[in-house]
């Protein structure tokens, strides 16, 4: 089953970022590691933030045990909180420019209320017409719903949210959400891996 797996690195810099890849031997698509589907790397406040897609928890584990972990350790990286969440809707949509990931969570939305609103927004109701360039949403272990998307532009996603997240989060008795905006600073994408 494919899974979400969010890495946070307080005080986590491009610099040690292309260490950690450098040690790992990794550059770019064709470097991606067994399992990984998408990799995003954007720059947070305080930090570092990674979402990653895998086509397996286990593919995941294997990596970091393997490779990421040591590769950090060397780098002297600081600590790494991850979250692994399983993907409940992975879609590929009709956007091209990398440049803004979306992070959503939420203690309230369940896979039900997410089903009904997708199924009343146009951009999903109408086949696959969604203007990220990727929209994965995943239950944590937690029950908790977390949505990670991938934009053109801050403005992109704002104007989507308004005309299409607003009316269908109210349609399912949905509060305010506040997400976490980040400019992206690099992106992997395997070549081979699907989600499963």
């Amino acid at each position: 089953m494919a899974v979400l797996v969010m890495l946070e690195v307080e005080g986590g810099t491009v610099e040690k970022y292309a260490e950690v890849n450098e040690l790992m031997g990794i550059g770019d698509d064709d470097d991606a590691p067994e399992g990984l589907i998408y990799h995003v790397a954007a720059i947070a406040d305080d930090g570092l933030v990674m979402a990653d897609l895998w086509r397996s928890e286990e593919d995941f584990e294997r990596f970091f045990t393997e490779r990421a972990g040591e590769a950090m350790a060397q780098a002297e990286v600081g600590e790494v909180k991850h979250t692994v969440a399983r993907v409940h809707d992975h879609t590929d949509g009709t956007g091209t420019e990398e440049a803004t990931l979306v992070i959503i969570e939420s203690d309230d939305l369940t896979p039900e209320m997410y089903d009904q609103m997708r199924s009343e927004m146009p951009s999903h109701a109408e086949g696959n017409n969604h203007p990220a360039v990727s929209h994965i949403a995943a239950v944590k272990e937690d029950g908790s719903f977390v949505v990670v998307d991938v934009w053109e532009s801050p403005e992109a996603f704002a104007a989507f949210a308004q005309s299409e997240i607003g009316p269908a989060g109210a349609s399912v008795g949905l509060g305010p959400v506040e997400p976490r905006i980040h400019p992206i600073h690099n992106t992997m994408k395997s070549k081979s891996a699907t989600a499963g």
